[in-house]
């Protein structure tokens, strides 16, 4: 596979998302800043979770401001895509994790990302 075989794949898998009936396969790719919501959360998943305070640290300003974060997080957890509980060490705080459903699909995503790269053409 060239690269851009590669880059017309993910384009097309982006741009099928939107019209897909499913909402989490929607919300992966909703925005930049969903995207990264997803992956912060996503790699603490297995952890403790991670708490609001720790995903505003996290992502850069420029990207999403701490109302847009939190409008995300609600908007995930009203659809069941993340879960929220609270924290076993400090129970003023509240973890996110993502839903048995959207880490898996996150999962998926990853499989077939990886699949890509390992198909890249070697360059002469």
């Amino acid at each position: 596979m060239t690269e851009t075989e590669i880059i017309k794949e993910k384009k097309r898998n982006i741009y099928s998302s939107f019209f897909s009936e499913d909402y989490v396969s929607k919300f992966l790719f909703k925005s930049i800043l969903h995207h990264v919501i997803s992956l912060e959360i996503y790699e603490n998943n297995r952890l403790n979770g991670i708490s609001f305070e720790t995903i505003c640290a996290n992502i850069p300003k420029s990207i999403g401001s701490r109302s847009s974060i939190q409008s995300i997080l609600n908007e995930a957890l009203e659809k069941n895509i993340f879960t929220k509980e609270q924290s076993k060490t400090d129970r003023r705080i509240k973890n996110y994790y993502l839903s048995n459903n959207f880490f898996n699909m996150i999962n998926s995503w990853l499989q077939k990302e990886g699949s890509y790269f390992s198909k890249l053409s070697p360059r002469n």
